[in-house]
């Protein structure tokens, strides 16, 4: 198929979850698809509004792509759950591209909602097709092959975030290497998408962790059973779909399965603020963490030796616990 264009995606936020599916969908009809590079070529993170740094790299991103593609892609994200919400940078994001850009690039922007239409992600992608000039049908058969490439992607996500070095974990063409030797140590990293993925947020913690003897295990290889079964007996419903699952996620890791966990939040990230004290006060009430729990917060000041110290901290504090575990055995 003759190239119809480029379509720009910026290297931020939910691009860490969904950008198989982004991918495969624009190259079915007939764009190629240019991702920003990370800060590490480009140097320079863009402070166009304070911010958490999440955002901040969002409009660092769409910068860097601006003047090498026809379009971008940055959707407005309101809800991908039939009853919660997603934080409101992610509704606001194509304004604040739009705002930053000032104009100078075509933003395929379109709205994702699912409390409204079940449908909507389908909607949303059926629209955007149609501004690139494909018609209902072509846009059907690209979302539903995306759909499904997405679904055998997440499905071998434990091993890629295991084998693979992270630069290449959504190369989506490189294939996942055997395991070279075992990790005695089995650890949930869990946060959003964008705090556990980018390198550029955290510094790259986990090619750290797995130095460190760590097998990795995140939210993404958890059902929407698992996670509602941690969060149902809350006196109060958690309405933002990342917190909910987050809450969720730490909770079902802290009952066992792991040998620690370690939560990724973002500085100036309301929502992590709210939840770390939800925590806590939970935890209180149960008597505390059954296993070893850490929280790491991370902003543009983050350095990796110091992540990396507390890392090597924890790790002692895991092995001293599986010790005299077997010496209680």
């Amino acid at each position: 198929m003759e190239e119809k264009g480029r379509i720009g995606i910026p290297r931020a936020l939910m691009f860490y979850r969904y950008f198989p599916l982004w991918k495969v969908f624009f190259e079915e009809l007939g764009w190629r698809v240019i991702v920003s590079d990370g800060m590490g070529k480009r140097g320079k993170l863009i402070y166009f509004e304070d911010s958490c740094l999440p955002m901040k790299l969002l409009i660092t991103h769409s910068m860097d792509l601006k003047e090498k593609v026809d379009f971008l892609f940055v959707p407005r994200i309101v809800s991908l759950h039939r009853h919660f919400i997603m934080c409101p940078k992610f509704r606001g994001a194509p304004d604040i591209v739009r705002l930053a850009t000032e104009g100078t690039v075509s933003i395929l922007d379109e709205t994702i909602d699912h409390r409204t239409k079940k449908d909507s992600m389908l909607r949303s992608f059926l629209k955007t097709g149609r501004q690139l000039g494909a018609d209902e049908k072509e846009g059907k058969r690209a979302f539903q092959k995306a759909e499904q490439f997405l679904y055998h992607f997440q499905k071998g996500w434990e091993d890629r975030i295991n084998r693979l070095p992270l630069n290449q974990l959504f190369q989506i063409d490189v294939p996942v290497p055997e395991e070279k030797k075992e990790r005695p140590l089995r650890v949930a990293f869990v946060g959003h998408p964008y705090n556990l993925f980018d390198t550029d947020v955290n510094k790259d913690i986990l090619s750290s962790a797995r130095s460190l003897g760590m097998r990795i295990v995140t939210p993404e290889g958890l059902s929407e059973n698992e996670i509602s079964a941690q969060v149902s007996d809350l006196s109060k419903e958690i309405y933002w779909s990342s917190g909910r699952e987050i809450v969720g996620s730490l909770f079902h890791f802290l009952s066992g399965g792991v040998d620690g966990v370690v939560f990724l939040t973002s500085f100036k990230c309301g929502i992590d603020a709210l939840l770390q004290e939800f925590i806590k006060r939970r935890l209180k009430v149960r008597g505390g963490a059954s296993i070893p729990f850490l929280v790491l917060t991370l902003d543009e000041h983050s350095g990796r030796e110091g992540l990396t110290t507390r890392l090597e901290a924890f790790k002692d504090v895991m092995e001293e616990r599986k010790s005299n575990s077997r010496i209680v055995t």
